[in-house]
């Protein structure tokens, strides 16, 4: 973010349900009590229409590819509380929240809150973490360009968050690097959907249906793709890649390190999930074990793979 879809949302591999646990009505008042205070239009994206074609013409946008079905919905950390999901559209509200076991960072907590878009599949057992509309209390959606958001994104990879599939019950947590508008040709065959997500701050993404690409000749995928994307989003992750590095662990946290070069210079935070390897560093001597980790670009993050 490979969870950032690939071979998790494969149209041809079936998989079981996710089972999700309901929030309490507790928690549900309060998720509920804040999406009223933080957010005035709950409505993630709409279908393209051809008299929006228009307006994509003329602005900044980015392509991101759906190769499920599941559509966006808000991804909530408040204060000393669970994670919480809040699916779109749902007409029966005791199934409007469910809670997520993250490995994050109390801080997100502050100011109320923070509020991320993410996308939840419960076939393929993938949450997808694609914006930021408020972080630490802070409303940021309303006037921040979608650019600027992403800053806030990868602070949020790099210092506030530990991926932890285990701890998330199976679920695969990635993170969303949509492509420029000029890129929408090389969309994937897999792909079910797009997004086009405005740079502009405050504005509904658009989305359409990849049955009328498919139908198309091969020089007319679509109508919008003719706009020049002046800018890229900021904060891409790089492509993969292997190093070594220096795990030292936190005694607070099992089974999570601290990495960094050799020469000093950090890292980031990672959970060990394979129980051999997680044996293998328990029972290192040395408190700074050398390891060899590789990027991950579906985290935005390294990941321990072997000792060095």
């Amino acid at each position: 973010m490979n969870p950032d879809e690939g071979n998790l949302r494969s149209s041809h591999r079936e998989m079981s349900q996710l089972k999700l646990k309901k929030a309490n009505m507790r928690l549900h008042e309060l998720a509920t009590q804040f999406m009223e205070t933080h957010v005035k239009d709950m409505c993630i994206r709409q279908r393209l229409q051809p008299d929006k074609e228009a307006i994509v013409k003329r602005g900044t946008f980015f392509v991101l590819e759906n190769e499920g079905r599941a559509e966006p919905g808000f991804l909530l950390f408040l204060p000393k509380q669970p994670a919480v999901f809040l699916f779109p559209g749902r007409k029966d509200r005791k199934e409007l929240v469910i809670t997520l076991r993250m490995r994050t960072d109390v801080s997100l907590g502050e100011g109320g809150g923070s509020l991320f878009v993410a996308s939840l599949d419960k076939i393929t057992h993938s949450l997808r973490l694609e914006d930021v509309w408020v972080w630490k209390g802070e409303e940021i959606f309303s006037h921040k360009k979608f650019s600027e958001r992403r800053v806030y994104m990868k602070e949020f990879v790099e210092k506030c968050w530990v991926p932890d599939a285990r701890l998330m019950g199976g679920i695969q947590t990635s993170i969303a690097n949509p492509k420029p508008l000029s890129q929408l040709g090389s969309v994937g065959e897999k792909a079910f959907s797009v997004d086009l997500i405005p740079e502009l701050p405050g504005k509904r993404r658009f989305w359409f249906s990849m049955a009328p690409l498919v139908a198309a000749t091969p020089n007319q995928t679509a109508p919008v793709v003719e706009k020049k994307v002046e800018e890229k989003p900021v904060q891409q992750v790089p492509e993969t890649r292997k190093t070594r590095a220096i795990a030292t662990p936190l005694e607070s946290l099992p089974d999570v390190y601290d990495l960094s070069l050799e020469n000093g210079t950090p890292l980031c935070r990672a959970a060990v999930q394979q129980l051999s390897l997680s044996q293998q560093l328990r029972g290192a001597k040395q408190k700074q074990i050398p390891v060899w980790a590789e990027w991950k670009t579906e985290f935005g993050r390294y990941e321990i793979v072997s000792l060095a």
